[in-house]
């Protein structure tokens, strides 16, 4: 699944140590990191560098594919799929608050999401977004995710929990 996903616009790629100014300048903003679960902010160029290092052992250990999301050659975001202890893989993404409302999130889920299903098959593929998050609520249902429940998650910018909608990605029939 490492291999890169070439999208109309867009390159998904395994992130590299180059990516780690940019992916610090976008990340390091409070817009995009309380939206995230994971991403601490301020969120720092150390981060940055840590995060991008642990990538090749998440993805030799089956745990984390994730990739950056490349336009025009440059670092916009990143995209990726976690697997989680009841073998469910979650898929989430970000962009840089430059380059938002293009489509780049969608395009480059959906790229994502149909790798993930032809290899795990689309009964396996969850995503979620807190409340306050309607766009992303968007981009999922356009890729065919609807919703399955509601959680307090912790989303590590904010120091909380916030609430959050669970979602599931459906199966089309032909």
């Amino acid at each position: 699944m490492l291999e890169e996903i070439g999208t109309e616009r867009l390159l998904l790629r395994p992130l590299h140590e180059k990516d780690t100014q940019e992916l610090t300048r976008l990340a390091n903003n409070w817009k995009v990191a309380r939206m995230l679960s994971r991403m601490p902010f301020p969120y720092t160029q150390d981060m940055a560098a840590d995060w991008i290092a642990r990538q090749a052992a998440q993805r030799a250990a089956g745990a984390e594919y994730c990739y950056a999301i490349e336009f025009e050659k440059g670092f916009v975001g990143t995209c990726g799929l976690q697997l989680h202890a009841d073998g469910t893989r979650e898929i989430g993404y970000w962009i840089g608050e430059p380059y938002w409302n293009r489509g780049f999130a969608t395009e480059a889920a959906s790229a994502l999401t149909e790798r993930a299903k032809a290899r795990f098959g689309s009964e396996s593929i969850v995503s979620g977004h807190y409340a306050d998050n309607h766009a992303s609520g968007r981009v999922l249902t356009k890729l065919g995710f609807r919703y399955t429940g509601e959680e307090s998650r912790w989303c590590e910018a904010r120091q909380e929990k916030a609430h959050c909608l669970t979602m599931k990605l459906m199966r089309v029939e032909a």
